[in-house]
């Protein structure tokens, strides 16, 4: 089994021009099964129909390359500071073994969640047994696994009429579905204990949180839905994830991104210039006071959403690390990281797989999509088109 990760640009939330390239350059309708993560301009609101335009764009370009096999899309919208909009493509094709050496790739997605399902403990159990399935789907262990992405239902204030006042009170905080789905990520991953992830403990137990997970929500799902990356056992490890204690711990950044303490900023730029890295994912979160290092911030008093903020200052400080702008930054890290943290991940490989990065970015149209590689330190829309 070999999992190919190519990296694709996007000039709107509506552009899939370069995924279609992608798609047809490397004639993915042999594959036996697909992943896309992405990331897009938009509001990152309730109602930003960004996602709508994105989500169907994303659907055309897979029928157009009438590619058949199952594919799961995370899709997190809000692309501020200095984050180049774009995503990453996974593809299974069996009979090729130039992907990347030891990655897995396991899929998984929950049946159709009522309101009453949402932000309690029926939320967390069902994301519990969704990913134990994708750890299954992807032929490994628990330990084995460096990453799980979720996108969760949000509750809505229409869906939330008539469910008990502590239901009513979590609808439209895209916080509140984050939160419970990542306290049964850990739950999952044997990182929380079953009987403290609770509805009492959503939002509230800073205490519980996993080490491994980064959590999107969004009105465009009905269902939780589940794609986790790993390393195969007793194969070169291939994904690596890891928490950084604030956003100003860049050391636990690099240390994550190079996978030693020892010199791990001139580790990174070595793996940067030698086109080692294939992908770069990271989840911010704040403090409840909005400090930073004992410091006042204007996280909470200025007009500007805090995800928004948290997206922007992630994005400079750790593309300054990488030196580049294709990257996945998203803010909210409830239960993903200790309060004010926040995890980082990376796909690396010894080569760049699949043609290469020069290769498959002249096939694509310049700067429209290039083919990447990535995978402890200290320790945010689902297509399934058949």
């Amino acid at each position: 089994m070999s999992i190919g990760v190519i990296r694709f640009e996007m000039s709107t939330p509506a552009d899939c021009a370069a995924l279609l390239a992608v798609l047809e350059s490397i004639d993915a309708r042999r594959a036996s099964r697909l992943a896309i993560i992405a990331k897009t301009e938009g509001t990152a609101t309730v109602n930003d129909f960004g996602r709508s335009l994105a989500t169907l764009a994303i659907q055309t370009a897979l029928e157009r390359a009438n590619v058949t096999a199952p594919c799961q899309v995370i899709l997190s919208m809000g692309c501020e500071g200095i984050i180049t909009p774009g995503g990453y493509l996974f593809v299974d094709m069996p009979e090729r073994d130039d992907g990347i050496e030891g990655l897995a790739l396991g899929m998984a997605y929950s049946d159709p969640m009522a309101p009453s399902d949402l932000v309690n403990d029926r939320h967390i159990a069902i994301t519990r047994a969704t990913v134990d399935r994708a750890i299954a789907d992807a032929g490994i262990g628990a330990k084995d696994v460096a990453l799980v992405f979720a996108k969760s239902p949000l509750l809505t204030h229409a869906m939330a009429a008539g469910l008990p006042a502590e239901a009513r009170e979590r609808a439209n905080r895209s916080s509140a579905a984050r939160a419970a789905a990542a306290l049964g990520i850990g739950v999952a991953l044997g990182e929380i204990a079953a009987d403290a992830a609770n509805s009492a403990a959503i939002g509230r137990r800073a205490d519980l949180y996993s080490r491994r997970a980064m959590v999107f929500s969004g009105t465009e799902t009905a269902r939780t839905e589940i794609i986790v990356l790993g390393n195969r056992p007793g194969e070169h490890q291939s994904v690596r994830s890891g928490l950084f204690a604030d956003l100003l711990d860049v050391d636990s950044m690099a240390a994550v991104i190079a996978g030693t303490s020892g010199e791990p900023f001139q580790a990174v730029r070595r793996m940067k210039s030698g086109g080692h890295l294939a992908a770069v994912f990271l989840k911010a979160g704040l403090a409840a006071d909005g400090k930073l290092r004992g410091n006042r911030t204007t996280v909470f008093s200025s007009e500007v959403d805090p995800d928004k903020q948290m997206r922007a200052a992630a994005s400079g400080v750790l593309g300054s690390l990488l030196g580049d702008t294709r990257m996945f930054v998203s803010g909210g890290a409830e239960h993903q990281a200790p309060m004010g943290g926040g995890v980082l991940a990376v796909i690396s490989a010894s080569e760049t797989p699949w043609g290469g990065h020069d290769q498959i970015a002249s096939r694509t149209s310049g700067p429209h999509a290039a083919a990447i590689h990535p995978g402890a330190a200290r320790t945010d829309t689902s297509i399934n088109h058949k």
